[in-house]
């Protein structure tokens, strides 16, 4: 009689355990994610930075009785000519130079419709002229605040390409009273996304 009584406790208990719950609450969990618009300049993440190496323009060292001289922007580290810009599918982008070196009171060189100026880093009232182009054919100058061409290979990892050449023509062409100095210039440039 006990093992009936056991048995049957042991089946109540059972039955219990199987519909041991007496109601049930559903809801929900909010999950989200934004992403923004991305861009990778020289291969390297651009989130609103500014003092960027966007490379280097160097005419190198010569002469001062020069007569042309040119230069093609190298990019930072070994990303190749240029300025190598990428965004996220979808992403509309612009490259600009954004300002150019202020007049020196003697300049040297011939002053295109966007000259430039490389400023002596001793006597900051000399400096030689020059200009910035989109291409080799050294036709149209890029003007300050204007957007860029990409005209360059486009690189599957690096994204389109936009190659900056200078050029200086008639520095010290017959003109023995340029100064043997270094000139520089910072070009300042703004990926805008």
């Amino acid at each position: 009689m006990k093992t009936k009584l056991f048995l049957l406790g042991f089946g109540l208990s059972l039955g219990v355990a199987s519909s041991g719950f007496a109601a049930t609450t559903t809801g929900t969990i909010a999950a989200k994610l934004i992403l923004t618009a991305g861009c990778l300049v020289n291969g390297q993440l651009a989130t609103n930075q500014t003092g960027v190496n966007f490379g280097t323009l160097d005419f190198g060292t010569s002469a001062a009785t020069f007569d042309t001289l040119t230069a093609t922007v190298v990019g930072a580290g070994t990303v190749g000519n240029g300025i190598f810009v990428r965004c996220s599918t979808g992403s509309t982008y612009s490259v600009q130079i954004t300002s150019s070196s202020i007049k020196p009171t003697t300049v040297y060189g011939t002053e295109t419709a966007q000259p430039r100026y490389l400023i002596n880093t001793t006597t900051a009232t000399v400096g030689v002229a020059y200009t910035l182009y989109g291409n080799t054919n050294y036709t149209t100058p890029i003007a300050n605040n204007t957007n860029l061409v990409s005209s360059g290979t486009v690189d599957p990892l690096l994204g389109d390409n936009y190659p900056i050449y200078g050029r200086i023509t008639g520095g010290g062409t017959n003109n023995v009273n340029i100064p043997a100095a270094t000139y520089q210039d910072t070009i300042n440039i703004a990926v805008n996304y």
